[in-house]
């Protein structure tokens, strides 16, 4: 979007910072407004110099907070950038860059304020190359690209302030560590800027702030407002088997969605993936046909322009519903937004906050927020939900620590843009949190690495990017710069291809997707079923499908929501009180879930968390043992491995895994005794690191996590002039450096660097190791089973279903659930409540 400007004068008018702060007031006064309590703390603040926080719930008026802080400090004439504005999205940088530019005109102040993003037009670029405007509405990334440009010093000579949007969100990835180091930098070339971030609720401000402000700086944090009070809702079904046991798309509650949701009040529907966002969109449209000039869709994949018009819509009244994703979770600013619906759970207290926060996006109102299960076992994530949220619980964002892929991607950036000396860097570096406790001497190697490639690569020219010149680090070769330019930043996804309808764009696909597509092909996309022409040069064209309903729907990388620690604890209070006899009739969820429970007693027991339910059942694949941990999926994963891998060393059989949130299920070929091999060692913290890395296939996860980190650091490019590496270009290029360097080079910290990151994020090898510690004094309960009961039945749905077809499949769920009427009652159980036998726990076993 091009950004907008006052018109020019040739006598620029000034003022002095008393009369700004005049001109503040009066210009409140002028829109019916009253300064709010924490905007003239932070005004007071600003005026006094210094950095800080202000963290408040979303529709606070932190935007003006900030803005109405350095506007008066900004009438003595110098040209430039005097304020620069951080936002991690670029649709809220169209939003941000109104809002900055209306007071600006409304006070004759000849301040210019523009974006720069990857949307900016290469003649506003060009335009911007020898002077940024007063005020400059960016991204990281965008950020980043302009500390290349050789006149880097002089672009930033004048800055006065730094605005860090929705820092919360930045905070926990890759692309929070490059802005603290471009930040660093920013501030090295103006010391009198002041930096303010803004932030939604965090436990740990204090970090945070610190993170944004950098090392050596006393930020002030303003928390001035209580949270907003969100009303929360669960759409119980009409029927007790309206909810399936399994699944996570939710379909079959869409009658009910239909019926709640009502032209009048104007209602953004999240969903946690895009493909999920297709289907409800399509399903709402199929019941409500009447509605199709109301209902849009928005996600991350769709063009920016249909983005743009979606959110004109819903500001303007014309569109009433949006079915759309985490592309309009940050400060898009929805005042005329009534209702927010969640379909399944939203996994974090945060993201339950942010979303809720969406609606009545003004100070003083409460949110309404309706939770809508896709399976019935996900009414316990709600009320865990809800008891967080009435307890004042919220997640902690933790910055990360010393990722020195984005540290390789720095040193030549800042070689690029103006060059550098060691010492200075050194020092530079260090002032930003996630690089405080760097040592010396792993910054010298990520130097080295950068001026000779390492001990493996410094016969290749292309890995020697910076030379020293006159006592100064800097980039001499023209393609090196180019290729840096266009792939800086730290946003992974998989290569994307165009779709286009006609000459219109409508968005992407990803390549994985596209590869299974051949002419005639149908597929759901942008709200409509499209039908593949044909397939050129990145881009995917399509026409209009004469008939909808059938063919493929897209899916998408990183769809997969983490389940919060904090999230897993009160679900283990939730379970504890279905178990209990007392009555639970004042929590709606838990009373909806009584005939589940029910039936899981009548097939085995529901369980304590005070102990481990370990089912075990028998069939015709083999053996099924099913625990019931409670403690996320990624646990659960790693854990299922760890049993497996230990366990194969004991017997020779075919081992099987699936797991979920709740629990995990290992199907062996032979059978096995369980109850005794477990309490022998099999859940033992000993060794569990070493054991991890064998049962996972440690290398090979290791080579594919390095892909992203050898894109990030530069050593493979996705982005080349005129065209694009293929992602399966991209791993065969990072998987033979991964190789080449583990082998030739076994102290690389960036393959040490992938190694961790597979051990710590994908599989959470800290929430195991505290798991197997817990495990030392907690028993398990062993209960044999004659079929699958609720609780394992999802774990045998999410095996099976990418091995038979999804008829078949949902035959064999339904004489399962038929089942469970036919039960008896009676269990063949080892061990009942009224008799319990013995527990086993791994420590005492081994004792």
């Amino acid at each position: 979007m091009a950004g907008r400007k006052t018109s020019p004068s040739p006598e620029p008018r000034l003022w002095t910072e008393s009369e700004g702060e005049q001109w503040r007031e009066q210009w409140f006064q002028a829109q019916g407004w009253k300064p709010l309590p924490h905007q003239e703390q932070c005004w007071d603040a600003i005026s006094k110099g210094e950095h800080g926080l202000l963290e408040l719930p979303t529709g606070s008026g932190k935007t003006y907070a900030v803005l109405f802080g350095f506007l008066p400090k900004l009438g003595d004439g110098r040209r430039g950038l005097r304020l620069l504005y951080i936002s991690p999205l670029k649709a809220l940088a169209r939003d941000v860059e109104q809002a900055l530019h209306k007071p600006c005109v409304d006070l004759g102040l000849h301040l210019r304020v523009e974006t720069r993003t990857g949307d900016t037009t290469a003649k506003q670029r060009r335009q911007q190359k020898s002077m940024l405007p007063e005020i400059l509405i960016t991204t990281p990334e965008s950020l980043a690209l302009l500390l290349t440009q050789d006149n880097a010093a002089s672009l930033f000579g004048e800055l006065q302030g730094i605005i860090i949007d929705e820092w919360h969100e930045l905070l926990t990835s890759k692309r929070g560590s490059l802005l603290e180091l471009s930040l660093s930098r920013v501030r090295s070339l103006c010391p009198q800027a002041q930096t303010w971030a803004l932030s939604a609720t965090l436990p740990n401000h204090e970090e945070a702030a610190l993170a944004a402000c950098g090392m050596g700086s006393q930020p002030l944090i303003l928390a001035g407002l209580p949270p907003r009070t969100i009303q929360i809702h669960t759409l119980l079904p009409r029927t007790e088997d309206r909810l399936p046991g399994t699944g996570h798309l939710g379909l079959r509650m869409l009658p009910e969605v239909a019926d709640y949701l009502d032209p009048a009040f104007s209602t953004l529907i999240f969903t946690n993936t895009r493909s999920q966002a297709e289907r409800w969109h399509e399903g709402l449209l199929m019941i409500r046909p009447e509605w199709e000039p109301r209902i849009a869709l928005h996600h991350g994949s769709l063009d920016s322009k249909t983005r743009e018009q979606v959110e004109h819509g819903v500001k303007e009244g014309s569109i009433r519903f949006v079915v759309c994703t985490s592309s309009l979770d940050l400060g898009v600013d929805f005042p005329e937004v009534d209702r927010v619906v969640q379909i399944g759970s939203p996994k974090s207290i945060s993201r339950l906050i942010q979303r809720a926060g969406r609606s009545a996006h003004a100070p003083g109102k409460d949110s309404e927020l309706l939770l809508v299960p896709t399976h019935n076992l996900e009414l316990m994530e709600f009320a865990a939900c809800r008891r967080a949220l009435n307890a004042g619980f919220i997640e902690p964002r933790k910055p990360r620590e010393q990722p020195l892929d984005v540290l390789v991607q720095h040193l030549v950036s800042c070689a690029m843009g103006g060059g550098f000396q060691a010492d200075g860097l050194y020092e530079e570096v260090k002032m930003a949190y996630a690089f405080r406790a760097l040592s010396r001497e792993d910054f010298d190697w990520v130097l080295r690495f950068v001026v000779e490639g390492g001990d493996v690569l410094k016969a290749y020219p292309q890995y020697c990017r910076v030379v020293l010149e006159d006592g100064t680090f800097v980039v001499k070769d023209r393609r090196i710069m180019q290729r840096h330019r266009q792939n800086i930043g730290t946003i992974l996804s998989d290569s994307s291809m165009t779709v286009k309808m006609g000459r219109r764009p409508l968005g992407s696909i990803e390549e994985g997707f596209a590869a299974r597509l051949r002419k005639g092909d149908r597929f759901l996309y942008a709200g409509r079923w499209m039908e593949v022409v044909s397939i050129a040069d990145s881009t995917v064209y399509t026409r209009l499908s004469k008939k909808a309903g059938e063919g493929l729907i897209p899916s998408w990388f990183g769809q997969r929501l983490p389940w919060s620690p904090l999230l897993s604890g009160f679900m283990r209070e939730v379970v504890d009180d279905l178990a209990s006899p007392e009555d639970i009739s004042h929590d709606p969820e838990l009373k909806a879930l009584s005939a589940v429970r029910d039936v899981q007693k009548r097939i085995s027991i529901w369980p304590y968390t005070r102990e481990i339910l370990a089912e075990v059942t028998t069939s015709r694949e083999g053996q099924h043992l099913f625990l019931f941990p409670f403690e996320g999926q990624a646990v659960h994963e790693s854990l299922g491995m760890l049993i497996v891998y230990r366990m194969s060393r004991l017997v020779s059989a075919t081992f099987s895994l699936a797991s979920n949130d709740y629990g995990l299920e290992i199907v062996s070929s032979l059978p096995i005794s369980w109850e005794r091999d477990l309490g022998q060692g099999l859940l033992s913290p000993e060794g569990m690191y070493q054991d991890l890395e064998a049962a996972l296939n440690h290398t090979e996860l290791a080579r594919r996590k390095f892909r992203g980190i050898a894109r990030i650091a530069g050593l493979v490019h996705q982005n080349l002039p005129g065209r694009k590496h293929s992602q399966r270009q991209l791993q065969s290029s990072s998987g033979l450096l991964f190789d080449v360097l583990r082998r030739f080079d076994p102290g690389n910290l960036l393959v040490q660097e992938a190694e961790q990151e597979v051990m710590e994020e994908q599989f959470n090898c800290l929430g195991l190791y505290d798991f197997l510690q817990k495990m030392t004094s907690t028993p398990l309960h062993f209960q044999d089973t004659r079929t699958f009961s609720p609780l394992a039945l999802p774990l045998y749905r999410e095996r099976v279903s990418a091995q038979i077809s999804s008829e078949h499949l949902a035959e064999r769920i339904e004489r399962i659930k038929n089942s469970w009427t036919q039960s008896s009652g009676k269990s063949r159980a080892k061990s009942s409540r009224s008799s319990p036998k013995k527990p086993s726990t791994g420590q005492n076993a081994e004792l």
